[in-house]
């Protein structure tokens, strides 16, 4: 597979002119990372309730919920992978989630799980993908109170930058169809790799795989992510980073 941009051009969303969302800087972008050895902690037992309640989606995916009004999504997956999350003023709440998940984490990736072994390891010679930079994006869930203010790019945006501070080439992630996640990710220069739908009864959605290129950027979004990048150069060694989304 040719990771040169084969697909179509992205989309511009309306608001939006070279990569800045007209909601820009409403939002504290905050990058953590949950060791492996060590229990959750608090912070990620919240992302993982907020994860589930949004999955959940009134019912529409009855798997996320584990009692009466109660939610979760453990997966081994989040332990040490990065965790971004969004925050946005006078409402401390989280209003967006995105994971990381490192080159060590890769026999737990989702893409792997998805396609399998044999497929798995075809499709990373198909797109020339070194495994010791190779990362995977995952679990972007926006809440439905913020959604339409530009968030969820620039929350694929952050990732794209984390991604690359910590050195990744190429980043992969699997992505539902139904609602357009994997249209938001193509916007950001994200492609589709032919041979990957495979329909998810737990996600009632049919799920495909994406690839990114980092040296390619962020489209139109570019302008974004080389801020974040700037802000977060540190992360390697950074157990906790805040900066402006």
């Amino acid at each position: 597979m040719n990771l040169a941009f084969t697909g179509a051009a992205p989309r511009r969303a309306a608001g939006e002119r070279s990569g800045v969302s007209t909601h820009a800087h409403t939002a504290e972008l905050r990058v953590r990372r949950q060791s492996a050895g060590e229990p959750a902690a608090d912070w990620l037992a919240e992302i993982r309730r907020f994860r589930a309640e949004v999955f959940y989606d009134r019912g529409r995916r009855p798997g996320f919920q584990v009692g009466d009004a109660e939610f979760d999504d453990p997966q081994d997956l989040d332990l040490d992978a990065f965790h971004l999350t969004a925050y946005v003023p006078d409402r401390e709440e989280l209003a967006a989630c995105v994971r990381l998940a490192p080159p060590g984490a890769a026999a737990r990736f989702q893409v792997r799980e998805h396609l399998g072994e044999q497929a798995y390891t075809r499709l990373l010679a198909e797109i020339g993908a070194d495994p010791a930079s190779l990362f995977e994006a995952g679990r972007l869930v926006v809440a439905p109170w913020t959604r339409g203010r530009g968030l969820g790019a620039r929350m694929v945006a952050a990732v794209m930058a984390a991604g690359q501070a910590l050195g990744a080439s190429i980043m992969l992630c699997t992505s539902g169809t139904d609602d357009g996640q994997d249209t938001l990710f193509g916007r950001l220069g994200w492609l589709p790799c032919p041979g990957t739908e495979r329909y998810s009864a737990h996600y009632r959605d049919t799920v495909r795989v994406l690839a990114h290129r980092v040296s390619e950027g962020a489209y139109e979004f570019e302008a974004v992510a080389a801020r974040l990048r700037r802000h977060l150069v540190d992360l390697p060694r950074a157990e906790a980073t805040r900066v402006p989304l």
